[in-house]
């Protein structure tokens, strides 16, 4: 009886350990199936550069602070400087949080980071920006500014705010406003199904058009709402004196006004697909074409799917349709793109993709940002302390005189946490 009691105990105990067995080898399958392509192509002839590293500091976010270039031989960029401090499951950046910009006076190859005097974060966060008097010269050919908006890095304006320079940066002049009116006061705003208390998020993407004209791009969202900017540009015809609404990229959704049938292709199941216009749409930058289209790139966001779009515009910002999915910024947050031309014409983009373990990649387009060749990896090898943000990327892009493609992102090695780099290529070849 006891044999046979033990027997049964045996087979029992087997037939765990099979289940055990079976439901393990089937996870691993299933993971193994949901892994997404790794086997992407690398950038042969890229130069990785430390553009400003420094001991016990964080160093970060170049999208959120601008970059700029008057000649293709000296070049700036923004970024944020903080202390650095281990936070779990976040940024590791602690307090100390201040505007820094680094320069290069040798297309890119080194490069002096410092604290620049009257600039963004210098004029407390409950600064009043002045009324613009004298027009500004947008020709000017050491023109730069920099857009300061709400719930990001460096100042807090839920009104927003800019800053420019005729000296590359050397100096800076403002805060200003933008005009003497409340943007979010405008009626294309107001006559929208954004609530009544909102905030302007713009980063710093504006296409200059003439002495007196330029072309900006903003954002706005619910006030203190995570996820809901969409973007609208603006235009000023007298030197920055006064704004007016030009047209919305991507407008807050309004079902009366859109095809409901026209849906992102996110999920397999259509009916938890979104409207484009349900879905994030922020931290854009734009080129003009020579044939004067407008073509903006633009960091999208919907539930857990986070990638790039393209749209343009043939009217001059006026009305804008949907171009091209750019590519997968991948897992997180995501991460917004950097877009700008070669000598030849050629589109170049470029973005953070935060899956594991974290990459640089770099699409390019010969069809006027039609179509996009398949993402290659100009950066890999990244690593940090803990590894549980791969915390990575929102890049700037430059144009050298001699048409090397400068891209400017913040990253983190085993021998250099957190720091501002540069990957130098030819992204005509």
């Amino acid at each position: 009886m006891m044999t046979k009691l033990f027997q049964l105990q045996k087979i029992a105990v087997i037939k765990c350990f099979m289940f055990l067995f079976i439901l393990h080898f089937q996870n691993l399958m299933a993971q193994t199936s949901s892994v997404k392509e790794t086997n992407y192509q690398r950038i042969e002839n890229a130069e990785h550069i430390v553009v400003y590293q420094e001991e016990n500091k964080f160093l970060g976010w170049p999208a959120n602070n601008g970059a700029w270039s008057a000649d293709g031989v000296n070049m700036l960029v923004g970024f944020t400087h903080g202390d650095y401090e281990l936070i779990r499951d976040n940024h590791n950046i602690g307090g100390n949080q201040i505007s820094w910009l680094a320069r290069s006076t040798d297309m890119g190859q080194t490069w002096e980071g410092y604290d620049p005097v009257g600039y963004v974060g210098d004029f407390g966060k409950e600064q009043e920006p002045q009324i613009l008097e004298k027009p500004i010269d947008f020709s000017h050919p050491q023109f730069a500014m920099r857009i300061v908006g709400a719930s990001y890095h460096g100042a807090q304006d839920e009104r927003a705010h800019y800053f420019f320079s005729y000296d590359a940066g050397k100096s800076w002049s403002a805060p200003y406003r933008f005009g003497v009116d409340d943007i979010r006061e405008w009626p294309e705003l107001k006559n929208t199904t954004l609530p009544d208390q909102t905030e302007l998020t713009p980063r710093t993407d504006y296409v200059v058009e003439g002495k007196d004209e330029c072309l900006i791009f903003m954002s706005v969202r619910e006030k203190g709402k995570f996820g809901t900017d969409r973007l609208f540009c603006i235009r000023t015809l007298d030197g920055g004196k006064t704004f007016k609404f030009v047209g919305w990229v991507v407008p807050p959704f309004d079902e009366r006004k859109v095809d409901l049938s026209v849906k992102i292709k996110l999920e397999e199941d259509d009916a938890q697909n979104p409207h484009p216009d349900q879905s994030r749409a922020v931290m854009s930058q734009t080129v003009r074409l020579e044939n004067g289209k407008l073509i903006c790139a633009m960091r999208r966001r919907y539930n857990k799917h986070n990638w790039v779009d393209a749209y343009a515009s043939q009217d001059g910002g006026v009305s804008w349709a949907f171009l091209s999915e750019v590519g997968d910024a991948g897992a997180g947050n995501g991460n917004p793109p950097a877009l700008n031309i070669t000598d030849k014409g050629r589109l170049v983009a470029i973005f953070g993709n935060r899956e594991e373990p974290g990459t640089m990649m770099v699409v390019y387009s010969d069809t006027e940002g039609a179509s996009w060749s398949k993402p290659k990896i100009i950066r890999d090898g990244y690593g940090s302390v803990d590894m549980e943000t791969i915390d990575l990327g929102y890049p700037q892009l430059l144009r050298r005189k001699d048409g090397k493609m400068v891209a400017l992102y913040y990253w983190s090695t085993k021998d250099y946490l957190h720091h501002i780099a540069a990957t130098i290529w030819d992204a005509d070849k």
